[in-house]
């Protein structure tokens, strides 16, 4: 199997404008990123993938020990965990991990687009060093939006009643902002402000396109905002497909104004 080469666009948090820049990115004639539900399919054989590994080389020395005595002809062994050739069976658990993956990049070059990934905001750092260990070539655009408009969207569109709730958001926000200022400078990572990019879309677009090979993008997708699906699946929630942001309150407002002066992003 080709070495895969995907986009991972992603942010510290929900709501940060990750939707916006895939719309962007869809409307070049060569790139494709596919949505969210395949980020969490990704997210959990990652994990599955990682959890078995840890489990078999921790064990090692006695499973291979194991299958020498079989194959030499000895029975009395212990065999409820008898297992093939170790790393033939990781790699082969490697390549069923990525298939979901490998579809994707088989799928986006079939209908042209030689750029391809996928979005997933707020994908934690634990997930984001699986993903580089697992697919090396991964390249990282991070959006990251200003944590006040941020917040004030995640309230409304998460259902963030308390102002814990709020509070624990900010911190999280904090925590993936900081993981992500000390990888950033060993992976190849691109910070996209979302500001930036609504008011100098020309120059942003033109930094994104030295990181990435994007071919020329629809600025008209910027004057369309779009945060839920304005179609059949959410009829019942919302008949159009913007939900608007909720205000914060003094508290949460303080946190958000603290946690913004933490991250340097000021």
């Amino acid at each position: 199997m080709p070495e895969l080469d995907p986009v991972l666009l992603t942010s510290p948090s929900v709501r940060c404008g990750t939707t916006l820049l895939q719309r962007l990115l869809c409307s070049a004639r060569n790139t494709l990123v596919y949505g969210e539900e395949v980020g969490k399919d990704l997210d959990l054989q990652l994990q599955v993938l990682a959890a078995r590994e840890t489990v078999y080389m921790r064990s090692r020395q006695a499973l291979t020990e194991r299958l020498a005595h079989v194959l030499a002809g000895d029975r009395d062994e212990w065999l409820v965990d008898l297992m093939p050739d170790l790393d033939r069976y990781l790699a082969a658990l490697r390549q069923g991990a990525l298939a979901g993956l490998a579809s994707c990049r088989e799928h986006a070059h079939s209908v042209g687009r030689s750029v391809w990934g996928i979005k997933y905001p707020g994908w934690p750092p634990h997930l984001l060093e699986l993903l580089h260990q697992a697919v090396p070539r991964t390249r990282v655009v991070y959006v990251v939006r200003d944590l006040g408009d941020t917040a004030r969207s995640a309230k409304a569109w998460l259902g963030l009643s308390t102002e814990s709730a709020v509070e624990a958001f900010c911190a999280q926000w904090l925590a993936h902002v900081a993981f992500m200022r000390q990888w950033a400078g060993q992976h190849a990572v691109l910070w996209l402000r979302h500001e930036d990019l609504l008011a100098s879309p020309g120059p942003t677009l033109a930094t994104l396109r030295d990181f990435l090979p994007v071919g020329e993008m629809d600025l008209r997708v910027l004057e369309r905002r779009v945060n839920r699906d304005g179609g059949l699946a959410e009829t019942w929630l919302a008949p159009q497909p913007y939900l608007a942001p909720a205000p914060l309150t003094a508290r949460e407002q303080a946190c958000v104004d603290a946690t913004m002066a933490a991250s340097g992003l000021n």
